[in-house]
């Protein structure tokens, strides 16, 4: 099957905007984003059903809540782009707006990612996250190491120290000084200059449907 976006025209956009990230030039380009958004959210809207044949978090979910507006909040921020230079969509219960571990697809001139995990969890959520890692070592490593394999690599901040109540020699000190669990996979271009990108993508992110049952198991009591 032949995936209605052409991530190659996406990507090209992408770049013309990075170089032109002025409202003016956004508006005389609209029409142009536009098609090329619709035929993107077509394609997530069939990412979504792909997923959820392999993950029930995902059935069920609204396109249009699990993918980012191109508008940057520049409220608190010193760089004032009014625009995003990338398109991306977050797979998981609750859309955009889940604290659940999840699936993350970025599409960006030169920086094509596929991840998931859980990011910036509420400190609650976070001690919990500690005291199962701790509790189930060997479960979380074995939970994680199909991505690990599949080449996903953990880009979490982390303390410098092993938090307070662990142990400094602790065997997953690595693991406790994490602020969050992220596992992301960077891609070459050609990873989506395929017919059926969303198949591709499909195909790769069901690795991390371990990890996820793992750290969501903290919030089996909510």
């Amino acid at each position: 099957m032949k995936s209605y976006s052409n991530i190659s025209e996406i990507l090209a956009f992408l770049s013309q905007l990075q170089a032109n990230n002025n409202r003016p030039w956004f508006m005389q380009h609209k029409a142009q984003y536009d098609a090329l958004r619709q035929a993107w959210e077509h394609d997530m809207e069939r990412l979504i059903e792909l997923m959820a044949q392999v993950d029930d978090q995902v059935c069920g979910l609204n396109v249009k809540n699990c993918v980012y507006r191109i508008y940057r909040d520049v409220r608190f921020s010193n760089d004032k782009s009014p625009y995003k230079n990338y398109f991306s969509g977050v797979l998981g219960k609750g859309g955009r707006h889940t604290k659940l571990s999840c699936y993350y697809v970025h599409f960006q001139p030169g920086n094509i990612i596929l991840g998931g995990g859980i990011w910036c969890p509420d400190r609650p959520v976070l001690d919990k996250l500690r005291s199962l890692i701790d509790a189930e070592p060997d479960e979380f490593l074995k939970a994680v190491q199909p991505a690990l394999d599949a080449g996903f690599q953990w880009d979490s901040d982390s303390l410098k120290r092993v938090p307070k109540g662990f142990d400094a020699a602790h065997p997953m000190a690595r693991f406790l000084k994490m602020k969050e669990y992220l596992l992301l996979k960077r891609c070459p271009a050609s990873y989506l200059d395929v017919d059926d990108w969303v198949a591709q993508v499909a195909a790769s992110l069901p690795v991390l449907k371990p990890m996820h049952d793992f750290l969501n198991y903290v919030f089996d009591d909510d």
